[in-house]
């Protein structure tokens, strides 16, 4: 019994990195659902302008899409689960259809934009998930323009995680960040059940333009 339970929570645990199926489904809407304070919180620090264009990796459920389209001139998304892909443009479909938002299914290790496109780059509990983080944030930052911001929030979800938790993926992100380049890396760290979510920004040198 104690197997089939591990493997059951193992199996949901997939469903939030990778959403397939009807499971994959049920996670997004589950996200949609239980995320709201913790996307406004990484939004404060985002400080989207209504001239920005931005790029969110790993939109989920596309709530924050539409939260960020509310903000900006021009909104992209990829993510490479094709259910979400599904889920968020029905949630986004007036907006795909005004061409304030598009909607990819990709990685972020090879994102389909040119170099210098994005203003502002966010992910919300994605960056955990890559598997070379410094390769994919090199790969970020060829399509954010010089001087644009990166913005990564991550909250912990494996069992026995605690704010320590949070505090070592800051620790570990930030590291990342400044091996791909970017510069003013820092961390913020915010209250939000279970536990603290953490949220690493940096920007891309601006003599990268040369």
């Amino acid at each position: 019994m104690k197997f089939r339970l591990s493997l059951l929570t193992m199996s949901w645990r997939n469903q939030f990195a990778k959403p397939t199926g009807t499971m994959g489904w049920i996670a997004g809407h589950l996200m949609a659902m239980k995320n709201g304070h913790r996307s406004t919180w990484v939004f404060s620090l985002l400080d989207l302008k209504p001239t920005d264009r931005v790029l969110e990796i790993g939109f989920g459920s596309g709530t924050d899409i539409a939260r960020a389209s509310r903000a900006a001139a021009f909104v992209a998304g990829v993510d490479h689960s094709d259910v979400m892909l599904r889920m968020a443009s029905g949630r986004n479909s007036q907006a795909i259809q005004d061409k304030k938002v598009e909607l990819k299914l990709g990685s972020a290790a090879q994102l389909p934009y040119p170099e210098n496109h994005f203003d502002r780059v966010y992910a919300i509990n994605a960056a955990q998930f890559w598997k070379d983080s410094v390769k994919t944030l090199v790969e970020v930052g060829r399509v954010l323009k010089p001087g644009g911001w990166l913005v990564l929030a991550v909250q912990p979800s494996s069992k026995n995680a605690t704010e320590e938790t949070t505090r070592q993926a800051g620790i570990g992100l930030s590291k990342s960040l400044t091996s791909a380049g970017f510069e003013d890396v820092h961390t913020e760290m915010q209250q939000t059940p279970p536990v603290p979510t953490v949220c690493v920004l940096g920007r891309r040198p601006v003599a990268a333009a040369r």
